[in-house]
């Protein structure tokens, strides 16, 4: 009966540190809205509180609405047709060829405008 009581403490006080623990951490933002809030004129004790509380519905009601939108991906792309010739490889040896080889094609393939 002790361990069961115990387990039930435990569990308690870690559900107790899940839900503390993000209001300490967005105490800082709480403290960024009440500023704003206030340097907008907003004068009033109870608004103050309001308006960080409706900033973090608005901000739990876009994740519920994004978690409820469909699950789908974008649509797939089209298929594209196979190619009927296959794309010729490129040859290694132009990389492979001397410098005097690649002066003497050049000198071929421009002609009679070298000289």
């Amino acid at each position: 009966m002790r361990y069961q009581q115990t387990g039930l403490i435990r569990s308690c006080l870690a559900t107790g540190v899940l839900i503390v623990a993000p209001c300490f951490q967005l105490l800082p933002i709480f403290l960024l809205l009440v500023v704003v809030a206030h340097a907008l004129g907003v004068s009033s004790g109870s608004m103050l509180a309001i308006i960080p509380v409706l900033f973090f519905v608005m901000v739990f009601a876009a994740c519920w609405l994004a978690s409820k939108r469909t699950r789908h991906g974008p649509a797939p792309a089209p298929a594209r047709a196979a190619r009927t010739t296959p794309k010729p490889r490129r040859d290694n040896v132009v990389l492979m060829k001397t410098r005097a080889e690649r002066y003497q094609d050049l000198k071929n393939a421009l002609g009679q405008a070298w000289r």
